[in-house]
């Protein structure tokens, strides 16, 4: 080690060479600095977007599975009830954006004295993001159901076909033919 320690102090060329390298690292680590989160590039907030839709529905629509068993259950002599719901689509929000709109209106005169005016409208728009870098929303509408699966574990006397549907159909706001019933014993 001192060996080489003295061989770089008496080498010139040596030094530079280090220096060199040492500097193109430097650089090559500043050209591989990730400049997103600065200049917001907005595929990278799309992609986060969509993440998140994906995220909102599956928490939507457990949400509404779980409180449907939670109701559901509580009905007499239900012993056990699973609930599956489905989705036509994703959550769809509308984005904030902000848009800058130009009018400009040119009025031509030609040389027999006929007018012609020229209207143009220019706009642009950019997607607003928050300032955790996410896209700010204006309306979130929730995806449509489409099928509701009802496994239940009855043992009661009522016909609880009509009464486990008429539930779902109330609750859910959905047709009846959209709504599938299963009776069984779990043990």
């Amino acid at each position: 080690m001192n060996n080489f320690i003295k061989m770089f102090k008496d080498n010139k060329n040596l030094k530079y060479a280090v220096n060199i390298f040492i500097l193109l690292v430097i650089i090559s680590l500043i050209l591989n600095f990730d400049t997103t989160k600065i200049t917001g590039n907005f595929s990278d907030a799309k992609t986060v977007y969509v993440n998140t839709q994906e995220i909102i529905t599956d928490s939507y629509v457990q949400s509404l599975e779980k409180r449907l068993e939670e109701i559901l259950g509580k009905i007499e002599n239900m012993k056990s009830v699973d609930v599956m719901i489905y989705t036509k689509k994703t959550p769809e929000m509308e984005p904030v954006y902000d848009e800058n709109i130009s009018n400009e209106t040119n009025i031509e005169v030609n040389s027999d004295g006929t007018r012609r005016e020229v209207k143009s409208e220019t706009r642009q728009s950019q997607v607003v993001l928050g300032g955790d870098n996410q896209v700010v929303e204006k309306t979130y509408q929730y995806p449509e159901i489409s099928g509701v699966l009802v496994v239940a574990d009855y043992r009661g006397s009522k016909d609880i076909y009509a009464v486990l549907a008429n539930s779902v159909k109330t609750l859910l706001d959905i047709k009846l033919n959209d709504i599938e019933i299963i009776l069984s014993e779990m043990n």
